[in-house]
This record gives C-alpha cells, structure tokens and sequence, in this order.
C-alpha cells in the first residue's frame, strides 16, 4: 500500500492548486484524476471570472502572465487570454430586454480555462508530483492517525494511505458520497447539460452573458457566452438550451430550435460547430462544514451548485494552509471551515434562498417575461454577473414599478409574490410549486 502526506483526489481549479501549493509546503503529495488528459477542457464551463467588488469575500487582479488573488494573498500562473463581459442580457421572447451592468468597466472576465489547468499542471509536474491521470477516486475511509482511499486505475484496484486527503472530485463527489456526509443533505436540482461552441457567430451583443428567457424562442429558452479567440478560430460561443420541464427533447434539438429561431438566425447563418461537451449537472445544498478528522472536501464537492473557478482556487490554497496548520499542533480544519464561511455566500440561508428564487423566477410566462422587460427597455440596471445578487436587483426594479404593474398587469405581482414564498427546494420544481406555499 502506497503511503503518502496528502491524497488529493480530482485535478480540477481545487486540485491542481491544492498539489501545487502542497508540493511548495514540503508535502509528499499524490494527485489522482479520472480524465486521461488532465487539462483538457471537457465539460461545460462558462468561465467567467466575476469582477464583483467583495463577491467570494475577495478581490483579484490581473498582471502579465499571472491572477493576483488580494485578501487571500497568492498568485495562480495564467497565460491565457480572455474576453471582458460589460453587461449580461436577458431577452424575452418577443425581443424586450432587460440588461444589468457597468458602462465604463468589466463585470466579468471569461478565461479559457484549458489554458489555466495547462499552467497550473505544469507547475505540478514541475514540482513532482505523483501525478495519476486515468485514475479514480471510489471511496475514503479515516482512521485514528491515517486516511485510506480506494482507486480504481483502468481495470485494477488498490488502497492508497495518507495522512490527510482533499477531495476535489467535484459536485457528485464519490469521497462524500462514500463517507456519508450526503445522507442528510437535499439534492435541489438535478439535470443534463450540453454546451454547443460555434465559431464565426454574429451576435449584437458580444460584450454579454446573454440569457433567452421564457420558452419562446422556437419553444426553447437558453444562453450564449463568448469565449476566448483559439488557434485562430474567432467569434465562439458557447451555447445551451432547454425545452419546458416534462417536454422530451434532446439537448442536441433544443440547441438547433434556439439558434434557428427568429430572433438568433441571423446571428447564427454563418456559425460553424466546433464543438460538443457535456455533463451532468447537480445543485445540492451546501455543506457547511467541509472539513473535518483528517479530510477536507475541497471546491465544488461541498458547494451549493460551484465553487466557480476563482472560488475553487481559494478552496485548493487555503485547504494546504490549513493542513500545513495541523502538521504544526494548530487547529487547522477550524482555521478552513471560517474560510468557508466567511467567503462563500452560500452558506448564509438567506442568500441562498433568494439566489434559488431567482431561479424560480424562470417559472414566470412568457407574455409577463415580455411585459417586465419592455418596463427596463433602455435602461442599464446597476448589477453583475453574480446570482447570488442578480435576482435581487430585477426584483427591485420591478418593485420600483409596482404600481403600474398592479394597474396593468396585476397576474404579473400576484406570480413574483409566489416567488418571494418558494423554498430551495420548490424553486426549482415545475411551474406547480408557484402555487405553493412556503411552510
């Protein structure tokens, strides 16, 4: 049984950073990772670094070939480029939209993050790092001085023994899975997604994160994000849509409706499709203390939705500090679950309820999604790309307009009233649970 300090399992953002910044404390660190190809960019990923003074508790910079982190105070390695985000744009289904940003700065960075594993594995492998792509995490156990893992590598399996293990392996973590710090947890949503990237594409609105709300668009609703130019390739988006809960229709069809429909083909007549990813993807409630014994959950794995990249990178850095703490006699899973708490805003119950009724906002009709946007037609609201504060801000439009709505749509008050009432979990069900009350 090989032994080890440190058992990172998943070579994402968390875990790369996670073996880079161990291998620089002096730790013997093994780095497992199911993908052949660790850097290779596989799943759907927007990519958007979010500019938000304060969002995640922290505040960054970029500087020639690196990312400054400021209050946390490290540097991850970036040579990649990026696309500046000024604005994101909803569009109803008869073309209104309501559009929230800055006029004069970014509220969002898209990075290319095959270029940010790239940077950060090659620093890992610099360092050396066992490094075991092809390579699953399946299970973890803890003793009094030890952790044990389980891995499964083509079509063997053994144990690894360490004295600390970060699980990184995302949000349906086996690691949790397997020490039962699921069973008491909700999983609020849970569906497949599939990115579609097109080269060439002529949108109007190149410095957005462009939403289509309301399934109106050839019966689909969806969104479209710019991407970094690649080898030459320009123009890319990448592009996702969605029928009605309960309609069956492939991911692959959903995307073709949204991007034939009339207010899209014109962007899309000269898009070439270069690219098909895809996962599952789950939204579980967080938990709020991830580190514990002799492990830590890192990033996504412990998060409500993600961690977001900038997010996961924190969780990789702070999860060693603390581990380098407890090597010392301090109390380090302490010292990382205020880390956790203090930096993601999901942890507050109320933010987090409201995030999820910005989600349940999704439930309104199509005619009130036009009504509402036509209210903020040529208006910049003064928001970000963040959901944790983007609902938060409509709504607070929309309420500035109450007494119109109520004299001219009153339907419209009546449903956000029902949204205000949603739980976590009901905002995320069919359009039945607006009719629900919370208990």
């Amino acid at each position: 049984m090989s032994t080890f300090d440190v058992i990172i399992v998943g070579a994402g953002p968390a875990g790369l950073m996670a073996a880079k910044t161990a291998a620089e404390e002096g730790f013997k660190v093994v780095l497992l990772e199911t993908k052949e190809h660790i850097a290779r960019y596989t799943r759907p990923c927007c990519s958007m670094w979010i500019l938000e003074p304060g969002f995640h508790n922290e505040g960054w910079s970029f500087e020639e070939d690196k990312i400054f982190y400021h209050r946390n105070d490290f540097v991850v390695p970036y040579k990649g480029d990026w696309v500046d985000l000024y604005r994101s744009v909803r569009i109803s289904p008869g073309g209104n939209t309501l559009i929230m940003g800055k006029r004069n700065r970014p509220i969002v960075k898209v990075i290319d993050k095959q270029k940010l594993l790239e940077g950060l594995l090659s620093e890992v492998e610099k360092l050396g790092v066992d490094i075991r792509p092809r390579t699953t995490g399946l299970e973890a156990r803890e003793e009094r001085d030890k952790v044990q893992v389980k891995i499964r590598h083509h079509d063997t399996q053994e144990w690894l023994s360490g004295k600390w293990l970060l699980a990184a392996d995302g949000v349906d973590s086996r690691i949790t899975q397997s020490l039962g710090l699921n069973k008491n947890r909700k999983i609020l949503f849970r569906t497949q997604i599939t990115h579609y990237a097109y080269a060439n594409v002529n949108s109007p609105y190149a410095d957005a994160w462009t939403q289509f709300v309301g399934f109106g668009f050839n019966e689909v609703c969806g969104a479209m994000i710019r991407k970094p130019d690649q080898n030459g390739v320009k123009q890319i988006y990448e592009v996702h849509a969605r029928p009605p809960e309960g309609v069956k229709l492939s991911h692959g069809e959903s995307i073709k409706r949204l991007v034939s429909s009339p207010l899209l083909k014109d962007w899309f007549k000269d898009a070439e499709l270069i690219r098909k990813i895809g996962c599952r993807w789950a939204i579980w409630e967080p938990i709020k203390e991830p580190a514990r014994g002799r492990i830590i959950l890192v990033g996504d794995a412990p998060s409500f939705q993600e961690a977001e990249i900038q997010g996961a990178l924190m969780c990789g850095f702070r999860a060693v500090k603390a581990l380098k703490m407890e090597a010392s006699g301090e109390t380090g899973m302490e010292y990382y679950n205020r880390f956790w708490k203090e930096h993601f805003e999901f942890n507050d119950d109320q933010v987090l309820e409201e995030c999820c009724q910005t989600f349940g906002m999704g439930n309104l009709k199509n005619d009130q999604f036009d009504y509402l946007f036509k209210l903020a037609e040529g208006k910049l609201l003064d928001g970000y790309v963040n959901h944790f504060t983007c609902g938060r801000v409509m709504r607070n439009f929309f309420y500035s307009q109450r007494e119109r709505i109520e004299k001219e749509r009153p339907d419209i008050i009546e449903a956000l009233t029902m949204v205000n009432r949603l739980s976590a979990e009901q905002a995320f069900k069919n359009p039945e649970a607006m009719n629900t009350k919370k208990e």
